[in-house]
């Protein structure tokens, strides 16, 4: 219930944009560093490979560095409840003609496409039947989607077969 009603009021607090961005240039090789730190010992456990590239060109996204870090964190938290045993997520940042993007990619099943409309709303859960730590409150894509948009940027969710789920946020240069 704490952490419900924390995601609540974080959201609350991206929504209404209270709280100053701290805009700085941000490496993008220590934000995935960082990522990769934090599940290293799960991915260990589990023996999933988790992969950074940074394409020349994307090393440097203009934003709050704490902001994007929570945000990247969730998606690979996601990306790491969602992968199998012995799969993979890649980290990848990329320059895109908007800016930059940054992208989490999973080896998993990947979500349903009548889902992917919907991910980015308060409460959505794929399996309604999912709760507690494992399941999430069902908040933290809206946060991600909070700072994303908070920084003036955009985020989309794709499905390929047998691929994974594919969340890309692009940042304004």
């Amino acid at each position: 219930l704490e952490r419900v009603i924390g995601d609540l009021l974080d959201l609350a607090r991206l929504d209404g944009g209270a709280g100053a961005l701290r805009w700085q240039a941000v490496p993008v090789e220590s934000l995935f560093g960082r990522v990769a730190a934090r599940h290293e010992r799960e991915c260990r456990e589990r023996t999933i490979t988790l992969a950074a590239a940074i394409e020349p060109g994307a090393e440097i996204a203009i934003g709050d560095p704490d902001r994007l870090e929570q945000a990247l964190q969730n998606l690979a938290a996601n990306a790491l409840r969602a992968t199998p045993a012995g799969g993979r997520i890649d980290l990848r940042a990329e320059l895109a003609p908007e800016g930059v993007r940054l992208s989490v990619r999973d080896s998993g099943p990947g979500i349903p496409t009548e889902h992917l409309p919907f991910i980015f709303d308060r409460f959505y859960k794929i399996d309604a039947s999912r709760a507690g730590a494992a399941g999430g409150s069902g908040l933290g894509l809206s946060i991600v989607k909070a700072i994303v948009e908070r920084h003036g940027g955009r985020i989309a969710a794709s499905r390929a077969p047998g691929a994974g789920t594919l969340m890309e946020i692009t940042l304004p240069s």
